[in-house]
């Protein structure tokens, strides 16, 4: 430095530096051509020969930089000569020091030259590059750049120059330590394949023979790793010639067999290289393989030394290597493949291939499970797998599978099934089907599994071992279902049979003793010539111990005797032998052990599933043994020795002795399989009353109430008994269950006996069989209990039906003064009841006896006593003994007859209740009132035989005691009350209002006698007297209304369900003018009762299924009963369609003299049907239609139909969803799945037919409903999230279809009509019926549903049928478009669907139906688009209100379109004039998601002109785009328009006609304001236009100014920030744009580039330059760019030496972000390491192994390196940072920086996009060395997809703090700005 200021005060010196500038200066302009070139050195040249004595260079950055240019190839040789001669006088002149200072000057253009150089230019190359060799140490930093400069020179082998460049070489590696020397050249071998080659080259000629540590230490120094990477990346070149050359190396310089190998090179090391080494055979070259294999197998050429060399010193380090890639977790398929095609390839060298198969095949058979069980290629990868088991010999699968298994077992860990997991995969995964493992393997394994769970069974810790036995046993039924059945064929073979049979089990001894002689060092000479005998398996052998011999399992030391032995199998009669005593002795000691005695460490659900699977496995053997026809001696004493003994019994005991239904099912069925089927076991072993007694006691414990999921699988067991015993012991059973003593008891076994016969009718001769239960049951109608009574009637009436009784006897005991009452109230629950009690015992029994006999009388007499006593008074002396019961007229007692009379008394003995006090009168008293119900009934039964005032005064009581019934749980008497109720309903109801007859009284039927009336008051008895009832009154109605829904709805009045349901359908007729009063609540009632019982059943069947699991045995009664049965829900189906049915036909149903409907509303709180009240009550708050002009049909319609249908959906739906997924599936028989199928069935088909009854009546109504529901369940099928999905799933459109007689011609036919009714103009009568009641299904919804269901039709031809409807449909709207603009949007959907599914038939290839569907559709898309771009009525069409002169006109919009299209508002508010702009909104954005995801990427195959298609895409950017992209926002366009315009631009036909617009908005200076989601859609566009139009390139590239404008107004900032962003765009095009598209462009951008260097640091373009250079690098090839670099070199270099020069902080912020895009420009060099940078990346940061070295040079070299102790202001001590094995140490600043592993990506570091002092690169700066050679170190590959994302965001303005955050910019402060 004091020199050069020294010179500077020399005039001379001066001189000298402006003749120089003034030279370089004229380079712009003067050189054009080669020719100047050299003119141009001359000039320069003398002028520094001018002036020798000054040492010194002047602008020595751009002399550097023009000689680098001179040495450009494509320039002659003579002009790279004369630069030679150039740069030899200026080493000559500045001398060795400062030579060393300005190598990075002129190295530059020196490095890369050698590669170009003439063969005249090369001796002057190779003299300059000798003079660098003085420098020597300080050669150390730039070693790997001066080796890859002369490398290029020992490419050709015969060469010229090869043996001058190698002997510079030797001299170069003689300079530095040999070690240091090659680290550069591994180095170079991973960064740089073009020169690897030339590399190895040298090395095989120069790298000394590695045999020993010694040999490492001096010749490679510390690290071995960095060697072994080299490589194994120069093994995973793409050239074959690279391959064998490293190939070569590794087999002289690198032989396995080393001395100490471990303290060489360590295992991973090892690994790796083998990894690499292994994936040659890949190559299918025969030249690779041989040199890989003399590598593994090492020089020796005797086979035995060649497989103990592999297996001494390669076998385990290329066994890991294969293993790391079978277990490689990867997404890709070919990955995947790779390992298998590896190991496929080297077992073609037997001696290496065997020994990897048997140590890996495990290994690979785990990872395929893996891959298939997580990744998507399963199928895929399971073929290639197949391909290699294909090549190995089955004997050692299986032997390898049998030593994994048994390993396992002996583990001690229980729970560990993974190995049997294993064995599952493959047999199910791989075709296993030849001879060897169907004959031989199977068999063995299977029997060789029972055998270890039989041992497991008797093991005290048999507990621990459940998860193995139960895989074990699953494992098992699936080999025994592969096993031909052949294998069980027993016979006794002959020579020449023996020979063919063996020929199997000689393959695979055959293969056993090839295993063995792989891995004995050598077979004893006599064992070899010893002849293979056959080892037959015989009763009594041991067959695990021969099984283990035959896999050679269990011997340390392989008994080469047993090796050679040919074992046969195990086959015939032996193999059923030994799995038949194997599974029966496991199943004999589980449940002595484990079921019957309770074991706590086993579950009850794991013993199911034991059960379940031993049990099937012991039938599915015995089948096998029952299929062999056999005779002999032989087979009937083995039958008779494998089906006896304890195993028999334990199972017996199983079927009683436990309370879990699965253990006994599958111990029952299998021992009745056994028996029945197979006739294995004498049936005498279990054929005795007792053992009969016992289980079926157990079997019909499960026919209880609580346990209906059972009850069918439990009868077909008690069938199967009973099959199975000879002598009805069964039927005797049952018979004594049904008279039993006990009360409790034999009511709950004649419950049980109904559901037994119930579920029996699917049986054979059901009618011969039960015979003497069954007369048994029809004893009890004459029991005289009522209790037994009551069980015999409601069995009977599910099979047959029958009643009679009659007589009249003596009046003067039933009226006998001893018998007295007295009035009472009685308050049940929260209801009050008036009634007689008695005062005193009397003689019940004959008061019983007296009724009693009347029935009889009456029974007997029939018609001829009714009318007897109905036309005869009583007589005098017996009427002063009923006194009370007469009426006086003018002081005279009227007569009464004996009808009266005893109409009378009955009612009054029916009405008396016993008190408290006299309890013990209850019993006689029930009998009473049973027998004067059945008296009564005879009486009336015949209207024409009593008087109908008679029949008012029965109802009348009948009604009180009914309720009183219901509410007191008396179903004994309600169940007769009922049967009187439907004889009196027809007189009551018919009665007219002048009735003749005596009047009947409202309070009582009667007065009192004096003895008993004497406590009531005078007023009471002045209130008794009412005048006549009738039926039609509101009273009445509501009396009765109360007693229908208490009995349908209270829970324990269930078992009268059908009896009320009878009644309620038979007595329709006389509820016609009772339609709001009566048959809604009904309605009601039953809609309530339906969906409790779908909500119970769903419960009930999950309780069960996991209650089951879980204690077997324990019911919670309050989770899992059910309050409704499913012969209750046919009911209440059968008594709703009925109802329904009788409402849509019945002609005289009217709402005439009924009452309110608000009566059903009065009574909804009190009748707890509130819930569904409201769902069927009428909306009252439009009194312009008041409910009372409702008419029942259309209530029934309108009201009652969707909220049905809503149940009816839940309830079929409801069998689909109810079964627990938590049972283990189960081999035998399911209870649960068989009750839930059979509920299911006769529950759907019930529906069926209900909706069969229902659209055969109202078929439009019963399809609007469907439709209501459907809406209601996707209530946002219209949402813009909606429109990309295929449709909405519906069970709705499930059940529509199944519907009996429906199609979906007609429910298409239908919708439309509806749907055209529904319009908003058009107001059809049948809209009009709703009335008061909201319209939730409008037009929209119809055609939305429509949509989707049209979607759901698998076949075209209903569409076809129906399409000229849907085109008339649709034309309708169009010609009155301004009247229904709201629903185009859906019209558009609709007719799109259909066109689409119709487009690709044959009905289409119609030109006119075609035409058609053109014109019509689009017409829709014209009028969507209009409505897009708010072009119809000014925004104002969704209103549908009109205002004119002041008055106001308004239509109604229904809730959903207010929903879809927005409300119906008044202009004048402002807020809501907001709300119907959202809403507005809101449909304008669906309408474009449609456009963009439906309409127009379908658009070319619907229209196909492009006439029609280009008008349309016209309209869409003049209505939508245009507007939209004038007024865009700050943040760019919308999403949905960038959609749109993206599925334009891929039709080239449209490209006019949005190309001017779309390329303003790319010129407009707001353009990159956008999203990363948004520029991915640009990206589609702009390579659109660019593709399209050539000429727009030139035209970016024009306005890119790279001169000041000389305009007077222009400010300097905003032409600067033109220019920026002119460059920017270029730099989007050609990063939108494909590899090397832009290549003809090069030379020009290249230009531009140069000219903006030129522009000072503060101007914005500086970052952009460095930007379209990272661009550049992604875009065009590298060896493109290589005459750029000399400027790229210079720019960069001259930018650290203004940081290195001045102190950061003096920097201003705009230059701090142009070194910050400088960095991220060699960021992105140093991880993308092309093949021209790196003899440059010296220059910048330290690239040899001096970066982790303890000893470094004595100050930093690399610009990198010098700028961050620049920053920091000190030197430190570098050494701190050294890597130790590549892993970061604790504390030290790496640790920031994230460590990669083997096969992982590198990233660049940097992500911010700007920063205010150059401080915060420090930590970059100082630690990129370390990263970038931690990245080579491990191999590390770019991360492509990462560098495209940092340059978009780098180009994006939008939103740059989320992204910097994004991308991991976290604290710039604290240095943390790295990913």
């Amino acid at each position: 430095m004091r020199e050069l200021e020294k010179y500077r005060k020399d005039p001379r010196y001066k001189k000298y530096v402006h003749q120089v500038e003034k030279i370089l200066q004229s380079f712009d302009r003067e050189v054009n051509e080669w020719a100047d070139f050299i003119a141009f050195l001359g000039k320069l040249l003398k002028a520094f020969q001018a002036y020798p004595q000054f040492p010194v260079i002047p602008k020595k950055l751009v002399v550097g930089k023009r000689l680098a240019q001179s040495l450009n190839p494509a320039l002659p040789p003579g002009v790279h000569q004369k630069a030679l001669e150039v740069y030899d006088y200026i080493f000559n002149n500045i001398g060795i020091e400062q030579l060393a200072d300005d190598l990075p000057i002129y190295s530059q253009g020196l490095f890369p030259f050698l590669q170009y150089a003439a063969m005249n230019v090369k001796p002057q190359l190779l003299a300059l590059y000798e003079k660098f060799f003085p420098l020597r140490d300080r050669l150390r930093p730039v070693m790997k750049a001066f080796i890859s400069a002369l490398l290029p020179g020992l490419e050709e082998e015969g060469g010229e120059f090869f043996d001058k460049v190698l002997s510079l070489l030797d001299y170069l590696s003689g300079i530095v330590e040999q070690s240091y020397f090659l680290q550069s050249m591994w180095l170079i071998l991973i960064t740089s394949p073009a020169l690897r080659i030339p590399a190895l080259n040298y090395l095989s000629r120069r790298m000394p023979k590695i045999t020993s540590k010694e040999d490492v230490a001096i010749v490679l120094g510390d690290d071995v790793g960095i060697m072994v990477r080299a490589f194994s990346a120069t093994l995973e070149d793409e050239h074959v010639l690279v391959q064998r050359a490293i190939l070569d190396l590794l087999v002289t310089s690198f032989p396995l067999k080393v001395k100490n190998v471990g303290e060489i090179i360590q295992q991973d090391d090892l690994t790796l290289l083998m990894k690499s080494a292994s994936a040659v055979v890949l190559r299918k070259d025969m030249s690779l393989n041989r040199r890989l294999y003399a590598w593994l197998l090492g020089p020796d050429e005797h086979p035995e030394q060649q497989i103990e060399h592999f297996h001494e010193y390669g076998k385990n380090a290329i066994v890991s290597a294969l293993r790391g890639l079978f277990f490689l977790d990867t997404n890709d398929l070919a990955t995947a493949q790779r390992p298998y095609k590896i190991l496929i390839s080297l077992m073609d060298k037997w001696e290496i291939g065997q020994p990897i198969v048997q140590e890996l095949l495990i290994d690979v058979l785990w990872s395929l499970k893996n891959h298939v069980d997580k990744s998507d290629f399963g199928v895929e990868l399971i073929q290639t797998a197949n391909m290699f088991l294909e090549m190995i010999d089955p004997y050692l699968i299986w032997m390898k599978l049998y030593g994994l298994v048994q390993d396992r077992f002996s583990a001690q860990d229980g729970l560990d099934t993974s190995a049997l997991d294993l064995v599952d995969f493959v047999l199910n995964s791989f075709r296993m089907h030849e001879d060897e493992i169907e004959q031989i393997h199977m068999p063995l394994f299977m029997t060789a599994l029972l055998c270890k769970l039989k041992m497991f069974a008797n093991e005290t810790d048999f507990s621990h071992r459940i998860s193995q036995t139960e895989s074990a046993l699953l494992l098992s039924l699936d080999l025994l279902q592969k096993i031909p059945h052949n294998v069980f064929s027993y016979f006794e073979p002959s020579i020449k049979d023996f020979q063919e049979n063996t020929q199997v089990s000689s393959r695979a001894s055959s293969t056993k003793s090839q295993m063995t002689h792989v891995e004995t060092d050598s077979v004893n000479e006599e064992t070899n010539q010893m002849s293979q005998s056959g080892v037959d398996f015989y009763t009594g052998m041991d067959a695990l111990k021969y099984i283990n011999d035959f896999y050679l399992y269990g011997n340390d030391k392989v008994s080469e005797n047993i090796a050679n032995k040919q074992f046969n199998g195990i086959r015939g009669l032996h193999l059923v032998e030994e799995l038949l005593s194997a599974i029966q002795e496991f199943l004999h000691s589980v449940i002595t052990n484990a079921i019957l005695v309770k074991n706590k460490d086993i579950t009850l659900s794991q013993l199911i599933v034991i059960m379940d699977r031993s049990c099937g496995l012991l039938k599915a053997v015995s089948m096998r043994l029952h299929s062999i026809i056999d005779t002999s001696e032989d087979y009937e004493e083995l039958v008779s020795k494998l089906f006896s003994g304890e195993w028999v019994f334990s199972l017996l005991k199983c079927c009683y002795m436990v309370n879990n239904f699965e253990i006994i099912d599958s111990s029952l069925s299998t021992i009745i399989h056994i028996i029945i089927d197979l006739r294995l076991i004498s049936p005498s072993q279990i054929d005795s009353k007792q053992q009969i007694r016992v289980i079926v006691d157990t079997l019909w414990s499960f026919l209880a109430p609580n346990k209906a999921a059972l009850h069918l699988r439990a009868v077909q067991l008690i069938w199967s008994l009973k099959d199975l015993s000879q002598a009805n012991y069964v039927e005797a059973v049952i018979s004594e269950y049904l008279i039993q003593k006990d009360p409790s008891a034999r009511l709950s076994n004649f419950e049980r006996f109904g559901t037994f016969w119930r579920l029996s009718d699917n049986f054979q001769d059901t009618e011969l069989q039960f015979s003497q239960p069954m007369f048994l049951m029809l004893d009890t109608l004459r029991d005289e209990n009522p209790t037994n009574r009551r069980a015999g009637e409601t069995w009977l009436r599910c099979n047959k039906k029958s009643y009679m009784r009659i007589l009249e006897p003596i009046i003067t005991i039933l009226c006998d003064s001893s018998i007295m009452r007295r009035r009472a109230e009685i308050i049940i629950s929260v209801e009050t009841f008036q009634l007689y009690n008695y005062e005193r015992p009397f003689n019940q029994a004959q008061v019983d006896y007296i009724f009693e006999t009347l029935s009889t009388i009456c029974r007997v007499g029939g018609d001829s006593f009714l009318k007897a006593i109905r036309k005869n008074n009583i007589k005098p002396d017996l009427a002063k003994l009923s006194s009370w019961l007469l009426e006086e007229e003018n002081g005279v007692a009227k007569t009464i007859t004996y009808s009266e009379f005893f109409v009378k008394t009955a009612l009054l003995y029916m009405e008396s209740e016993v008190p408290n006090t006299l309890s013990s009168m209850n019993v006689l008293n029930e009998y009473i009132h049973m027998h004067a119900v059945d008296f009564l009934n005879h009486l009336i039964s015949k209207p024409k035989y009593i008087d109908n005032d008679l029949v008012h005064l029965v109802h009348d009581g009948l009604l009180r005691k009914i309720l009183f019934c219901i509410y007191s749980k008396k179903l004994d008497l309600q169940s007769r009350l009922i049967h009187l109720l439907c004889i009196t309903i027809p007189n009551v109801g018919a009665v007219n209002e002048n009735s003749k007859k005596n009047t009947v009284y409202i309070n009582g039927p009667y007065s009192l006698p004096p003895s008993s009336f004497d406590n009531l008051s005078l007023n009471e008895e002045t209130d008794a007297k009412k005048n006549i009832r009738s039926f039609r009154t509101a009273g009445s109605s509501r009396f009765l209304v109360k007693v229908l829904l208490d009995a349908l709805s209270i829970q324990y009045n269930r078992p009268l369900l059908q009896q009320w349901m009878y009644f309620i359908v038979t007595s329709l007729p006389y509820f016609r003018h009772s339609f709001n009063s009566i048959l809604i609540p009904l309605i009601q009632c039953i809609c309530e009762q339906l969906s409790r019982w779908k909500t119970e059943m769903y419960n009930h069947y999950a309780f069960m299924a996991d209650n089951d699991q879980s204690n077997g045995t324990k019911y919670n009664k309050k989770s899992g009963d059910l309050t409704v049965s499913e012969w209750d829900i046919i009911t209440l189906l059968n008594g709703f369609e009925k109802i329904v049915m009788f409402c849509l036909k019945d002609e005289g149903l009217a709402n005439a003299g009924d009452s309110s409907p608000t009566i059903s509303k009065a009574y909804e709180s009190s009748l707890g049907l509130s819930g569904f009240g409201n769902l069927f009550s009428i909306d009252t708050s439009h009194p312009e239609q008041p409910s009372s002009e409702q008419k029942p049909r259309d209530y029934i319609l309108y009201i009652v139909f969707p909220n049905i249908v809503a149940i009816i959906l839940d309830i079929w739906s409801l069998f689909k969803n109810v079964y627990s997924p938590n049972r283990p599936p189960k081999v035998g028989t399911d209870p649960f799945l068989i009750a839930l199928s059979h509920t299911g069935d006769r529950t759907q088909r019930r529906i069926m037919k209900l909706l069969d009854k229902l659209y055969k009546n109202a078929h439009a109504e019963l399809i609007e409903a469907f439709v209501e529901l459907w809406y209601n369940e996707n209530p946002n099928s219209n949402s813009s999230q909606e429109i990309l999905s295929k449709g909405v799933e519906s069970s709705v459109i499930d059940v529509m279809k199944v519907i009996p007689g429906s199609s979906p011609q007609k429910i298409i036919t239908a919708l439309l009509i509806s749907a055209r009714g529904r319009a908003q103009s058009v107001q059809t009568s049948r809209v009009k019926k709703l009335g008061s009641r909201p319209n939730k299904l409008s037009d929209i919804v119809i055609l939305r549903f429509l949509e989707g269901y049209c979607d759901s039709l698998e076949l075209s031809q209903p569409l076809i049928e129906v399409w000229p409807q849907c085109l008339t449909f649709v034309k309708d709207y169009i010609t009155q478009a301004y009247s229904y603009k709201y629903l185009f949007p859906a019209l558009l959907k609709f007719i799109h669907k259909l066109s689409d599914k119709l487009c690709s038939t044959v009905y289409f290839e119609d030109k006119k139906v075609r035409r058609d569907m053109q014109d019509v559709y689009q017409r829709i898309v014209d009028y969507c688009i209009l409505i897009s771009g708010r072009s119809l009525d000014q925004g104002m069409w969704i209103r549908r209100s009109a205002v004119l002169d002041g008055e106001t006109e308004s239509v109604e919009v229904t809730d959903e379109r207010e929903s879809e299209f927005g409300s119906s508002v008044n202009l004048i508010s402002d807020e809501k004039k907001v709300v119907l702009k959202s809403k507005e909104e809101i449909l304008i954005d669906q309408v474009n998601y449609y456009l963009a995801a439906v309409v127009i990427p379908n658009i070319k195959r619907l229209l196909i002109d492009q006439d029609r298609i280009v008008s349309l895409f016209t309209n869409m950017m003049y209505y939508i785009i245009g507007p939209v992209l004038k007024n865009r926002s700050s943040t760019g366009v919308p999403n949905v328009i960038l959609n749109i315009i993206c599925e334009i631009s891929k039709l080239p036909f449209a490209y006019r006609v949005w190309r001017k617009e779309i390329w303003d908005v790319f010129i407009d200076n707001k353009f990159f304001n956008m999203t990363p989601v948004a520029a991915k859609k640009w990206r589609i566009i702009m390579q659109t236009i660019m593709t399209s139009e050539k000429e727009r390139f030139p035209e970016l590239l024009g306005r890119l100014s790279t001169s000041p404008a000389n305009a007077l107004f222009v400010s300097k900032e905003q032409e600067s920030l033109n220019r920026a962003l002119n460059l920017r765009r270029l730099s989007f095009v050609i990063y939108c744009g494909k590899e090397n598209q832009y290549l003809t462009y090069l030379p020009s951008i290249q230009e531009k580039l140069v000219e903006l260097f030129k522009l000072g640091l503060s101007e914005l373009v500086h970052a952009e330059i460095y930007l379209t250079l990272r661009i550049l690098m992604c875009r065009i090839s590298n060896h493109h760019l290589s005459n750029f670099w000399p400027v790229i070199l210079t720019e960069l270099v001259r930018l650290f030496g203004m940081f290195l020069q001045k102190e950061p902080i003096e920097q201003p912020s705009e230059v701090a972000n142009v070194f910050l895009a400088a960095c991220k420009f060699l960021d992105l060099l140093f991880v993308l390491q092309t093949n021209d940078f790196q003899v440059y990346e010296w220059m910048f940061i330290s690239d040899t192994i001096n970066v982790i070295n303890h000893a470094l040079e004595w100050s930093p070299y690399a610009l990198m390196d010098k700028l961050a102790d620049h920053l920091s202001g000190q030197q430190e001590d570098l050494s701190k940072l050294h890597l130790d094995n590549i892993e970061v140490r604790a504390g030290s600043p790496l640790s920031r920086i994230p460590t990669f592993s083997n096969g992982d990506v590198k990233r660049p570091m940097l992500t911010l996009k700007s920063i205010t002092s150059i401080r915060q690169l420090e930590f970059f700066v100082r630690n990129v060395s370390l990263y970038v050679y931690q990245s080579i170190y491990t191999l590390a590959k770019p991360d492509f997809q990462h560098i495209e994302s940092l340059l978009e965001n780098d180009m994006l303005e939008y939103g740059s703090i989320y992204n910097a955050v994004e991308m991991g910019s976290i604290d710039v402060g604290s240095g943390e700005i790295f990913t």
